[in-house]
């Protein structure tokens, strides 16, 4: 890793290394991708349904997608949103380390993270049958649905490219430039 992660000096090159991709991928964007985590930052922080409907609900949320690199995810990617009373105070991409320490951890298989955001797949429902893992606290979940709701709401509402959907020589682009970042972010 070149930029340890957690430092003002991570932050700044991570806001960089987004603003240049934002300014030069065109949509719709990879799930998962650096640009398409910081539209779903930016969803969340414009909305007020999720300011109300999430006033009183704190804490880090992390999604993890476990790897499978037939689809050019070679590792598990963790994705922890800062979320604190309405306010997304950020999302990021990061080291496995920082993602499982998340006071809700939601884990589940590329497939079905795809399917949450197709709205095929309730999240609540998925994680009470099982299909997406949670650690962390079920009532806190349940406490708050319609938050959970209209974060998955929000995320739907990206314009998506799935990895499922590429070719082969796009999945092999795809697998070169996202090593190439968690090599040098550390995610």
């Amino acid at each position: 890793m070149d930029i340890t992660y957690g430092t003002e000096e991570w932050e700044k090159a991570y806001q960089e290394m987004v603003k240049e991709r934002l300014a030069k991928v065109e949509k719709p964007y990879v799930m998962g991708s650096p640009e398409w985590v910081a539209v779903f930052e930016k969803n969340i922080q414009e909305d007020d349904t999720y300011k109300e409907v999430a006033k009183t609900w704190e804490g880090t949320v992390v999604i993890n997608i476990l790897g499978n690199p037939e689809i050019g995810l070679d590792e598990d990617t963790f994705m922890m949103m800062d979320l604190w009373h309405g306010d997304c105070r950020s999302i990021r991409l990061v080291p496995r380390e920082a993602g499982e320490k998340g006071d809700y951890v939601l884990t589940g298989e590329f497939e079905r993270w795809e399917s949450v955001l197709k709205r095929e797949l309730d999240v609540v429902k998925a994680m009470m049958q099982g299909k997406i893992k949670l650690k962390g606290s079920l009532p806190d979940i349940v406490r708050y649905v319609k938050a959970s709701i209209r974060l998955v709401e929000l995320g739907a509402q990206i314009e998506t490219r799935f990895q499922t959907e590429m070719t082969e020589d796009e999945r092999a682009d795809f697998r070169k430039w996202f090593n190439e970042l968690r090599s040098q972010f550390g995610f």
